[in-house]
This record gives C-alpha cells, structure tokens and sequence, in this order.
C-alpha cells in the first residue's frame, strides 16, 4: 500500500445518563460520604483484612465482616502522574499509590497529593493520612492521601477536612 494513511474525526459530544450501583461494596463508599470512615472487610474464616474491602474472601471464599479502619497507612509503591483526564487535570501533578492501612494485609490505589510533590515525598515506606473532601458524594474521589507531615496544613484548608 503506497498511500499515506489520512485520519478522518468527526467531532460530537455525548450524553449518556446513567444509574449503578455498588452492590455489594455500597456501605463502603457511604461511609466515606456521610461519616468520613473507611471501611475494609475481614475474612470470617482466615481473618485476613481486605482494603478495599471484598464481600466474601479472595482467598478462601467465605463470607467477610465489614470492619473499620485507620485512616493512615503506609505507601507500597507510587508514581506521579502528568498527564490525566479533564477532572483531574487541575492537581497535575499528582501521586497515585498503593496505600496500606494500618490494619489492613491489602491495599488500596488512591490518590496522594502533596503541598510540594516530589519522588521523595510519596515514595514506598512513607507515611499518609486520609483527608476528605468536605463536599462528598459517595466516589472514590471523596477523599486523597497525604503525607502524615502535612496532613494540618491540607485540613485547615475550607475545602478539605481531616476524618473521624
């Protein structure tokens, strides 16, 4: 084929309304809308704590108890994002991670921001804390991570708030 490829876009927008559901997982993400918790599940055979949180185990299958959580953890492993869609495109850059609660043998991927985000601030080992939102809506976007030792600063702020 000798022809040079030619790329043709037709431009449109659309709408799609559209109603989900949690399921099974709903307690989870109205917990963090209405009371700032967060909630994990623990394993009613193995005892194994899940975050996020499973309905029955993924280890040994059997049904698993919703249990609450501490709102601060350990970094498994980050990166920073530069580029994103358009809802996140105002907090570039930003961390994303691999967060283990305390209490938690899982974790959970979530966003990490930081008053000066570089490698060292979101980097494994490193100690964050939940801060929400103080508009929530029941998303996984409600709350954010931040390192332990900024974590005043971010809730002093009028759009953010520390957990319970």
């Amino acid at each position: 084929m000798t022809e040079k490829f030619q790329d043709h876009q037709i431009r449109d927008i659309l709408k799609i309304n559209y109603k989900y559901t949690m399921g099974g997982q709903s307690k989870f993400f109205i917990e963090v809308m209405k009371n700032k918790k967060l909630f994990g599940t623990k394993c009613t055979k193995c005892g194994k704590t899940w975050m996020p949180p499973r309905i029955n185990c993924s280890d040994c299958y059997e049904p698993a108890d919703w249990v609450e959580l501490n709102q601060a953890g350990t970094i498994n492993v980050s990166t920073i994002v530069w580029y994103t869609t358009s809802a996140f495109i105002k907090a570039v850059p930003y961390g994303i991670g691999f967060i283990k609660l305390d209490g938690a043998e899982t974790s959970l991927l979530q966003g990490i921001f930081s008053e000066n985000l570089v490698p060292s601030k979101i980097k494994k080992g490193k100690r964050v804390k939940a801060v929400f939102n103080k508009e929530r809506e029941g998303k996984m976007t409600d709350f954010f991570f931040v390192p332990e030792d900024e974590y005043e600063n971010w809730i002093s702020k009028p759009e953010y708030e520390g957990g319970v």
